[in-house]
């Protein structure tokens, strides 16, 4: 069974609608792919788990190169997910991120209705991953003419519905972006003993409660602050939250369901001394630094705004970003790097895609 996209809310960018080389062309969605990608969303919120994952981006700078990672998985419904470089125990300063992202300000809708806004979804024939049955759902271009430009592929555990792995394509089908268990394991969620203390992410590990409506983004946008309504893409905007010191620090996010990109900024000018890591690079004839890591990072200054870009996305997509950000209107004073924090941390799509 399949169905077009008017079941869907309203486009909060219509004239910004992504589409094939066709034009507007509405999305035909399967409903049983829909549904499996429904149950994906829903099965951390349920499932416990951990296992081995790679995560993989390609890059077409210098030639085409990957960047790859293998960490530990440690998931808990009530915990969230914990990661950490490959290997045996969980070392001091692990990552952790919140389970069950909030929803976003800008959109009443998660990763699954955004996916089903930009892109037709079909399923495929079912495969194995870790040793375990999975169903396999594609997302692809909308098109009049029925061609079928795939753009990421979803393998999702018919036992569970997590999803055991993932992969995002370039217009000639060459992956950009993967991520697989090598093994996993499901097992019973850790209940908490009579007295116990529940054992949650630590303060500052959590979501950024003070969120923004569109009215405040607009007010922001009208100080100084860089609030475009989208990023080229077109990937709209969804989410925008204040934190840091104060709320010093504006955190936009932009999405597409299979791409995504933070922006991070504050008010002040950008410390290069204490950008261990990363490379200083030109982007559309604009001076940025970069860090080839996954997920992919870039940090500029512009306009007495600090800049912080995390994306789940392709290359292009990165430097299409940055040029269009650098094309908003200029803002003010002082400021400090670290009033991020580890918000940077909260934003990879990488370990957990429908988080």
């Amino acid at each position: 069974m399949v169905l077009a996209d008017q079941s869907l809310d309203a486009d909060p960018v219509p004239s910004q609608r992504s589409s094939g080389p066709d034009g507007d062309v509405r999305p035909v969605v399967e409903l049983d792919a829909l549904r499996l990608l429904e149950r994906a969303a829903a099965a951390p919120a349920t499932t416990a788990y951990s296992g081995t994952q790679y995560v993989t981006a390609w890059t077409v700078a210098a030639g085409r190169r990957a960047t790859s990672r293998v960490v530990e998985v440690r998931h808990e419904p009530a915990r969230g997910t914990t990661w950490w470089p490959g290997g045996a125990g969980v070392p001091a300063g692990a990552q952790v991120h919140e389970a069950g992202s909030p929803t976003p300000s800008l959109l009443g809708a998660g990763a699954v209705s955004l996916i089903a806004r930009h892109y037709s979804l079909s399923t495929a024939v079912p495969d194995r991953v870790a040793g375990r049955d999975a169903d396999v759902v594609e997302a692809h271009r909308p098109s009049s003419t029925g061609a079928r430009q795939v753009v990421a592929r979803f393998w999702l555990d018919q036992a569970t519905g997590l999803v055991l792995r993932r992969e995002v394509y370039d217009e000639r089908g060459r992956p950009t972006r993967a991520s697989a268990f090598i093994d996993v394991a499901v097992h019973s969620p850790h209940v908490a003993a009579p007295g116990e203390s529940p054992d949650v992410a630590a303060p500052g590990d959590t979501a950024w409660p003070d969120s923004l409506d569109s009215a405040q983004v607009r007010r922001m946008r009208q100080h100084g602050w860089a609030c475009p309504r989208a990023l080229p893409g077109p990937l709209p905007l969804v989410d925008a939250r204040r934190g840091g010191d104060e709320g010093s620090v504006l955190h936009l996010s932009y999405a597409d369901g299979i791409a995504s990109v933070s922006v991070f900024q504050q008010r002040g000018s950008l410390d290069e001394g204490r950008l261990s890591g990363y490379r200083r690079t030109a982007i559309g004839g604009r001076t940025v630094w970069a860090r080839n890591e996954v997920p992919a990072r870039a940090v500029w200054s512009a306009g007495g705004l600090v800049y912080t870009l995390v994306a789940d996305a392709p290359q292009r997509t990165v430097d299409d970003a940055v040029a269009a950000l650098y094309a908003e209107p200029e803002g003010g004073v002082d400021g400090q790097m670290d009033r991020l924090g580890r918000g940077l941390d909260r934003v990879a799509s990488w370990f957990n895609p429908m988080d």
